[in-house]
């Protein structure tokens, strides 16, 4: 299938989706033609953009709420029990640096992973190539920018460790 048949198809899958009389927990499910893929019950709320060719693999008792935005351009791993709040975006794509006529040069993917037990705090960016440890929590409205270590507390923008976690 063509690119811009696939968004177009994968565009149609997310907005069924994201229909009143569908479910949280029969979302996941809905998605699976979008290339979106749930290991176990899920929950997933209503307004999710998912775009690109990759793969979103959500592991299973995993919670997404409205408004989130997946950037597929590479594959996205969101681990078990993660609890994804409000309008977090996880990007996988940017673009190399071009000359001065065209400073968004080719465009590139970097996969992304959110351990198991992870919490993801509202208005959070994580963006392309970003490993986050199991039982992470990142605060609200951060840019995660680098790699967080499991069992750690991060918050900010760009998001530092604040803490550990026992």
């Amino acid at each position: 299938m063509g690119s811009t048949l696939f968004y177009m198809w994968q565009s149609a899958i997310v907005s069924f989706a994201n229909c009143l009389l569908i479910s949280p927990t029969w979302r996941g499910a809905a998605l699976r033609a979008g290339r979106v893929r749930t290991a176990g019950p899920t929950l997933i709320y209503r307004g999710i953009v998912v775009q690109g060719q990759g793969r979103l693999a959500v592991g299973s008792d995993s919670f997404i709420n409205s408004g989130c935005y997946f950037d597929t351009v590479a594959d996205i791993e969101i681990g078990a029990r993660v609890y994804i709040a409000d309008h977090v975006r996880v990007i996988t794509s940017s673009h190399e640096i071009g000359q001065s006529a065209q400073r968004a040069g080719l465009l590139y993917g970097k996969s992304v992973k959110i351990g198991d037990g992870s919490w993801i705090g509202s208005g959070t960016l994580i963006m392309p190539g970003v490993e986050i440890g199991s039982g992470c929590v990142i605060g609200a409205r951060s840019l995660v920018t680098k790699d967080c270590a499991a069992d750690s507390v991060y918050v900010g923008s760009p998001a530092v460790r604040v803490r550990g976690l026992s």
